[in-house]
């Protein structure tokens, strides 16, 4: 994966992130802990890589490794702007 697919991939979510902050903190008048961040985060997930239970059985391995993979591509976007929206938020 390349660095444009890697762009592609925080475009997508960061409004998703945004939002889990925006809504936390009207909700919980406070930022949410990183754990509570990658909880609800992770309920958002299945919308961009797709559930593993959907994968053709056929020819699994390599499935699952591209599954893998958008799966952590998603996860380090999703830790970047984490830490971006923290750090906006933040008193700095």
């Amino acid at each position: 994966m390349n660095s444009t697919d890697f762009d592609g991939v925080k475009r997508d979510i960061s409004l998703t992130v945004n939002d889990i902050f925006i809504n936390f903190e009207e909700d919980n008048h406070r930022l949410p802990t990183m754990e509570e961040f990658r909880t609800i985060f992770s309920s958002h997930a299945d919308q961009y890589i797709g559930p593993t239970n959907e994968l053709k059985v056929e020819g699994l391995g390599c499935h699952l490794e591209r599954h893998r993979r958008r799966e952590q591509t998603l996860w380090t976007a999703a830790n970047e702007l984490e830490a971006e929206q923290r750090y906006l938020r933040s008193d700095c």
